[in-house]
C-alpha cells in the first residue's frame, strides 16, 4: 500500500491510501465470523487474488461515515439468499418478493452494527447509514477510477456470498488503520 502523510497540508496523524486498509479487512473480517457464527454456524472468511466486478442476486449496501468513510456491499447468490434468509427469520422468505429486500437490509445491518463496534474498540470513530438493497442478475459494481475495493468471500453454514468493501484512494485515513 503506498501512503503520502499530510503533514504537509496540515492534517496530522492521517493518511491518504490507494487500497483498502487492512485493519478495516481484519475488522470487517471478525464481524463477519462473529455474526454469523452466531446466527448461522461455522464460518470462514477468504480474499481470493481475483476481484471479480460481476454480482447475480441480491446486496444489501450500507456506508459508514465517521473518521473514515468507506461502503460495504453483502453480494448474495439467490440459494444463499434464501437460505440464509430461512436461518434469520425462521421461515421460507421468497426470493423476488420484498421480504427478501427486508431481510437482507437487516443481515446487513445487524452486520455493520457489529463492525462499528469493533471499529470503535479500536479507537476509530463510525456511523452508519441505512441499508439500501437491490436485486437482479449481471449486475456490475462500477467502481471510478478513485474507488478501491477487496472482496472477501464468506462460507457460512453451507452458504456462500461476498462481501465488497469500497473505499475512495483519496479518503483520509486515520493513521491507526493503515
Amino acid at each position: 500500500m503506498s501512503s503520502l502523510t499530510l503533514e504537509q497540508t496540515g492534517v496530522r496523524s492521517a493518511l491518504i491510501t490507494d487500497d483498502v486498509p487492512e485493519l478495516l479487512i481484519e475488522v470487517t473480517s471478525r464481524s463477519l465470523i462473529d455474526t454469523f457464527e452466531k446466527m448461522i454456524g461455522e464460518t470462514s472468511i477468504d480474499v481470493p487474488a481475483e476481484q471479480s466486478q460481476q454480482v447475480e442476486g441480491v446486496v444489501g449496501l450500507i456506508s459508514f461515515v465517521g473518521d473514515v468513510t468507506w461502503s460495504l456491499a453483502m453480494m448474495f447468490p439467490q440459494k444463499a439468499a434464501e437460505s440464509l434468509a430461512f436461518k434469520f427469520a425462521g421461515f421460507e422468505i421468497e426470493y423476488e418478493s420484498a421480504d427478501m429486500g427486508d431481510v437482507v437490509g437487516e443481515i446487513a445491518n445487524v452486520l455493520a452494527g457489529v463492525i462499528c463496534g469493533e471499529l470503535e474498540n479500536e479507537g476509530i470513530h463510525s456511523f452508519m447509514s441505512l441499508p439500501t438493497v437491490t436485486r437482479g442478475q449481471h449486475v456490475e459494481l462500477l467502481l471510478g477510477g478513485h474507488l478501491v475495493a477487496k472482496r472477501l468471500l464468506v462460507s457460512a453454514g453451507g452458504d456462500e456470498f461476498a462481501v465488497r468493501l469500497i473505499v475512495s484512494k483519496s479518503n483520509v485515513v486515520p493513521h491507526v488503520i493503515c
